[in-house]
């Protein structure tokens, strides 16, 4: 063959056409096949067809999982919800109520475990980003079931058993009886709950959903707090029923401390009463103000001798006059002066002292309804302002605004024994008091005074660091009068860990109005001192916890120096100074505490109640020293 003949041949192909040739070819023989098949028995047809349908088979499924999730869900949150009610059955005595409510509990806590069982479920757990939530779920489920299977047929028969109409006797009390026959219950009941509580204990909430981790975090907590009540009930059941005279007559001194003339745990303590509990009755048996101890001949002795450190701190009639012996922030030594002085004016000693202020009776009127005396009706509302202000300018005198105090108290106290009121809302009621700083009881029984002691209602001064670190800034009134319903308080404390200090700063403002005429609310001793009426002379108490020394205070030196002093009382060193703070006007007052060394429990920040809440403030500054759980009361 010639050249120029191989000219006019077809070009070669390129290095690969060949295979790429050949492959088209069989994809077209192979499409020209398929054309030919039906389309279930074309291979690419037929994967297409089980992945969209694996992932519509899993769409359902999740969607199903979570309906079927949302659904348990709202079951358990309502079984939950609805053991927690079952208390406000127990006040209207409604049998069918409780049983409703504890039936609908039971079945809603059944349909979610049949739906956690379910084979869906079961396959659901198997899948990474779902299990987690789904075992959550279950183990919720299994938790809230062991409540209702376990926990809420005994709870039952206690609830009924306490019913409101069980337990209130006809002539004013409570019958003790059916908190006899409710102790056998309380142990089953409190097994239910721990059995309950470690079934969620294994759930990691940080792994799951929020609506799942909120459903585990709320039943926790309601198991969490039904669980201290049930441990309350178990260890002071008993003892709380010899409170109330079940074992034999106990007599108890109520004392309503008097804010408008203010002390270190609240108020003058002029008005009191003598109660007597027996078998869960309440009978009054009569009062013991200062007019009482006048009369009697006993005002103005010493009958308690106390460490000259302690008498120290004090003006000269701290030990000497009932009025003043409140000055303490040391509650036990309030009622061991009392105890002494009942003892040597009547030959008897209280079985215990427990102490309130109008405020609290506010509190306690929120929930029994409002009280009447004469035209006038005591409530929530306006309880303080009548008995603490409007009393003085409508009794002018000292003997009549105390006499309208304790009939006040002694008529509220009458209706609070024969009324119907929730148990459960006074028992808030109660805990704000406490955490106020304005509840305080002491007994001679010991297993009452630990009680007192373990809910902080004791109001000793501590001994030691170990459980909290206390320090405290306390007001007695100097002027002899009753301007401390118009005083207003903040309390800021700051910490220098370095230098291992703590520095407590209050706020005291002035707000009485110019409109106040009573001469019994106006400052007495004022003008002695130079002072218009309407000033307030405050002795400003300043106590370092056990160990700590104060290291400065301002003012450094009183406003009227003679009556600086020092002291210490139950290891608690103390400095004492007092302030004037005219009308209008605002003073601060702060003092700097060196702390011992080695380790200190949580800053227990104390401060004198007023008629007004007190905002405390603890600065961050101060976690290095006593840790993030520093105490704060209201």
């Amino acid at each position: 063959m010639t050249r120029r003949a191989r000219r006019n041949e077809p070009p070669r192909p390129a290095a690969g056409e060949h295979s790429r040739r050949a492959l088209r070819s069989r994809a077209e023989a192979e499409a020209a096949q398929n054309a030919r098949r039906p389309w279930y028995r074309r291979p690419s047809r037929i994967a297409a067809v089980i992945v969209g349908a694996v992932v519509a088979v899993a769409g359902v499924l999740a969607v199903t999982l979570t309906a079927q999730a949302a659904s348990v869900r709202d079951d358990l949150r309502s079984a939950h919800e609805l053991i927690a009610s079952l208390q406000s059955a127990m006040v209207t005595g409604d049998a069918d109520a409780l049983q409703s409510a504890a039936d609908e509990a039971s079945e809603r806590v059944s349909r979610a475990s049949q739906t956690v069982r379910g084979p869906l479920w079961e396959a659901g757990s198997v899948i990474p980003a779902v299990g987690a939530n789904l075992r959550a779920i279950t183990d919720l489920t299994a938790a809230v079931q062991t409540l209702a299977n376990d926990a809420l047929p005994p709870g039952s028969v206690i609830l009924s058993e306490l019913s409101i109409d069980n337990i209130a006797l006809a002539d004013g009390g409570v019958d003790l009886q059916p908190f006899r026959e409710s102790q056998a219950s309380i142990p089953l009941v409190a097994a239910a709950f721990a059995d309950a509580r470690g079934q969620t204990d294994a759930i990691d909430v940080s792994d799951l959903l929020p609506p799942v981790a909120d459903s585990v975090s709320e039943v926790r907590a309601f198991m969490d707090d039904a669980t201290v009540l049930l441990d309350v009930a178990q260890k002071y059941l008993p003892t709380l029923l010899d409170v109330a005279g079940g074992r034999s007559p106990q007599t108890y001194l109520v004392l309503f401390q008097n804010n408008a003339e203010v002390r270190a745990t609240g108020g003058n303590p002029a008005a009191s009463l003598i109660v007597r509990a027996d078998q869960g009755r309440v009978e009054i048996l009569d009062r013991a103000n200062s007019l009482t101890f006048d009369a009697a001949g006993d005002a103005g002795r010493p009958f308690a001798d106390l460490a000259p450190e302690t008498s120290a701190l004090y003006p000269s009639t701290f030990a000497l006059y009932s009025q003043d012996f409140t000055m303490t922030p040391d509650f036990p030594t309030t009622v061991r002066l009392f105890q002494e002085l009942w003892r040597q004016t009547s030959g008897e000693e209280f079985d215990g002292v427990i102490s309130i202020d109008p405020v609290v009776l506010s509190h306690m009127l929120a929930v029994t309804g409002p009280v009447t005396y004469g035209d006038l009706e005591l409530t929530a509302d306006n309880a303080v302002q009548v008995l603490l202000s409007d009393a003085y300018e409508r009794f002018p005198t000292g003997e009549e605004s105390d006499a309208f105090f304790t009939a006040i108290s002694q008529g509220f106290f009458q209706y609070l024994t024969t009324s119907r009121w929730d148990p459960t809302q006074m028992l808030g009621a109660l805990q704000v008091s406490a955490t106020e700083q304005r509840l305080l009881m002491n007994f001679r029984d010991e297993g009452a005074q630990a009680l007192s002691k373990e809910f902080g209602l004791d109001g000793s001064l501590r001994t030691d660091n170990v459980e909290s670190t206390q320090l405290g800034t306390y007001l007695n009134d100097y002027s002899v009068g009753k301007l401390e319903y118009h005083l207003r308080q903040r309390v800021d404390a700051s910490c220098d860990a370095a230098a291992r200090t703590v520095t407590t700063t209050t706020t005291l403002a002035n707000e009485i109005p110019s409109s106040i005429q009573s001469t019994y609310t106006l400052g007495a001793r004022n003008p002695r001192f130079g002072y218009p009426r309407t000033a307030m002379m405050i002795d400003v108490l300043f106590f370092a916890p056990p160990g700590a020394r104060i290291v400065s205070t301002e003012p450094a030196v009183g406003d009227v120096a003679e009556f600086d002093r020092a002291g210490s009382q139950s290891g608690n060193s103390a400095l004492s100074r007092l302030v004037v703070i005219p009308q209008g006007e605002s003073r601060t007052v702060s003092s700097t505490i060196r702390l011992p060394d080695g380790v200190l429990g949580p800053l227990d920040l104390r401060h004198t109640p007023l008629t007004s809440p007190t905002t405390v403030t603890i600065d961050a500054s101060c976690d290095e020293l006593f840790g993030p759980d520093a105490a704060i009361p209201g």
